[in-house]
């Protein structure tokens, strides 16, 4: 009994060391247990993916438990341990809620997105969900406080806490050496933070970023790579324009297997499909990402080379540039024009198309007569002309790559004020999965009306063009492998058209990086290494492994391709085709009237430096009012700039100076 009664006090220092932690482990099993649960929405598929892959929920337990260690440290322990689980929490429920809405999961990306493009946001969160988002967000800061203040305090045991945190970090970084080479493949985005864990999986798109260099990457590698696809006989004198349409979320209902339209609603595109070459074409996206795709056909370059959930948009094509098709082109005197129905500055494409070799870049901002759908989006309609604009402001040949946006989510699945005019049957039993249904078929309805303008337009157009459509991701819809006829998430439609019938129809699957070279090789065109290594190489068994190696070589590596300095430089890039004039700008009373040609309802007027309230009035006139008009003189500087929704200031026109009546 003596020898018990003095042991009893070691025992009870051993437990208040181990207890905090076994609480901790366990508190962080629980957390993402129940995380799981709300990213793949289900009790079941949750609990089989703790059966099936015991190691990898584990995983991402310990990775939670070390971020929870804090915890231990510290006397409010109870307040920090629910402060830790309940920034979990919202990761989790941002990515439920990312995922109902366009099928991706939550990245690092995303949370950046959220705060910086707010009114892209706002299309899918209606102003009473923020609200409700607010007072939930209120409601717990409100009941951190109150625990922070109420909740008992502990006895750190911080020489405990050191050695458990250092073990644990110990074992994370052991099991992430093991892990992380099995986990690579993010192809596919759902699959990927499917296998790979929630927890793992978005903690990777924080630290993953670029290509990763090549095992065998030298001089030699990319001289051989180079000698493989040494320039080929091509046409001297193309007199081609090449128009790239890529259409948002726009796929052919025909694929899906459950739900079925009571008519066509893209007769335009099946008709199209039936007469020019098509096939099924490879995207790296599924629901969202437009600029993912963008990038893989302008560039030739595959996304899943790149970090997890990576937009290079954002990262390397800030500072670099890269072979693209506008560069290729620009060599046998073609002018690049970019057109987007859409916000200029989403997706930095003000920034970024520079760095791609485009001359020209006309966004929403400089588009006339412009009409939005139910949830906002600019209707296609618009581009039809923007294109025809593109293709006449130059003497030459021209490459057009135009984005669309009508088909954007998220779709409406309150019950219509009024009936669809195309319905569907095969969804009755949730009407909300009905009526987004058949929202969103009616809006491809829109669009495909604008194909067949957009077709018209160009048959009748004095040159010969050739014309590539194709969806850039399947819609955010509730769908699942085997709700689609293709059996792939990953998979759209193109066809190749053009106006003087100098494409016979021939059929074949592509991934959308390889798109702009087999289009070129249908014209004889073979300008560029990466072009060229496209069309010559796509059945090399290491064609992949060559491909990854020419891009690291082209972004991050010592650019041995070019002898080691890049021979493309951004473009001084001009935003919108018709140029935008101010002519006159004259002060009556408390009205600042500005007269010119080519305004828009997103040009603002700028009187020595400072923004106007700017009324639109017409393309030939704006209004200003203001209180420091009263302050203004004759000769102040007057500048017409046009800004984009988020105020990025897109470009200027002026200055004029004032005059005083």
């Amino acid at each position: 009994m003596l020898e018990l009664k003095r042991r009893s006090p070691l025992r009870r220092e051993i437990a208040s060391y181990v207890r905090p932690l076994l609480f901790c482990i366990a508190y962080a099993a629980i957390l993402t247990l129940a995380g799981e649960m709300l990213s793949r929405r289900s009790v079941v598929k949750a609990a089989a993916y703790l059966v099936q892959r015991p190691y990898a929920f584990a995983y991402n337990a310990l990775i939670a438990a070390l971020t929870l260690t804090p915890a231990l440290f510290v006397r409010r322990r109870i307040f920090a341990y629910t402060l830790g689980g309940t920034l979990w929490a919202v990761l989790y429920i941002a990515d439920m809620i990312t995922r109902m809405l366009r099928i991706t999961p939550f990245s690092a990306y995303d949370a950046f997105v959220f705060f910086k493009n707010l009114d892209i946001t706002n299309s899918y969160v209606t102003l009473w969900q923020v609200a409700l988002i607010a007072l939930g967000v209120a409601a717990v800061l409100a009941g951190l406080v109150l625990l922070y203040r109420r909740a008992p305090k502990a006895q750190p045991e911080r020489r405990g806490a050191a050695v458990f945190t250092a073990l644990l970090a110990f074992t994370v970084l052991v099991c992430t050496a093991a892990y992380e080479p099995h986990n690579r493949d993010y192809t596919d985005p759902v699959k990927g933070f499917n296998k790979g864990g929630f927890a793992y999986s978005f903690l990777r798109s924080f630290a993953d970023r670029g290509i990763d260099r090549p095992e065998e990457y030298d001089e030699q590698v990319i001289d051989d790579i180079r000698t493989e696809v040494e320039p080929q006989p091509q046409a001297k004198d193309p007199k081609v324009n090449f128009v790239f349409l890529q259409l948002e979320s726009f796929v052919d209902p025909a694929l899906f297997e459950h739900a079925v339209c009571l008519e066509n609603p893209v007769p335009n595109f099946t008709r199209l499909k039936e007469e020019y070459s098509t096939g099924k074409l490879h995207v790296p996206m599924i629901g969202g990402g437009t600029a993912n795709v963008e990038f893989e056909v302008i560039t030739g370059m595959r996304l899943s080379d790149f970090g997890t959930g990576e937009y290079p948009y954002t990262t390397i094509l800030q500072s670099e540039t890269c072979e693209t098709v506008a560069y290729n082109l620009k060599t046998l005197g073609y002018t690049a024009h970019a057109v987007h129905n859409n916000s200029g500055s989403f997706y930095n494409r003000n920034l970024v198309l520079p760095m791609l070799g485009f001359d020209t870049f006309t966004s929403l901002e400089y588009m006339q007569d412009v009409t939005k759908n139910q949830l906002g989006w600019c209707r296609d309609e618009v581009l039809t002309r923007c294109i025809l604009d593109a293709l006449e402001s130059t003497d030459g040949e021209d490459l057009v790559f135009a984005v669309s946006v009508q088909g954007h989510g998220k779709y409406a699945a309150d019950t219509p004020e009024t009936p669809y005019p195309i319905g569907s049957v095969g969804l009755e039993e949730d009407e909300s999965e009905k009526n987004a249904f058949e929202y969103y078929i009616n809006q491809l309805h829109e669009t495909d009306a604008f194909i067949g303008q957009l077709t018209e337009a160009l048959k009748a157009y004095p040159e010969p063009v050739v014309l590539v459509l194709y969806g850039d991701h399947l819609p955010p819809l509730s769908v699942e492998e085997s709700d689609l006829k293709t059996g792939s998430l990953l998979m759209t439609e193109y066809v190749m058209w053009s106006n003087d019938g100098s494409l016979p129809k021939q059929d074949g699957d592509l991934s959308a990086y390889q798109l702009t070279a087999c289009t070129l090789q249908r014209k004889g065109i073979s300008e560029g290494v990466l072009m060229r290594f496209h069309q010559q190489c796509r059945q090399n068994e290491d064609y992949l492994d060559e491909l990854a190696a020419l891009e690291y070589d082209m972004l991050y590596g010592d650019k041995y391709l070019y002898g080691g300095n890049s021979p493309y430089r951004p473009t001084e890039m001009r935003m919108g085709v018709k140029e935008i004039r101010v002519t006159s700008a004259g002060l009556y009373d408390d009205i600042l009237l500005v007269r010119g040609e080519g305004f828009t309802p997103y040009s603002a007027v700028y009187l020595e430096g400072k923004a106007l309230d700017t009324t639109y009035v017409d393309a030939g006139m704006l209004l200003a009012r203001t209180g420091l008009l009263s302050s203004a003189e004759a000769g102040d500087r007057v500048l017409v700039c046009q800004v984009s929704e988020d105020d990025t200031v897109l470009s200027a026109v002026g200055p004029i100076l004032l005059e005083t009546k």
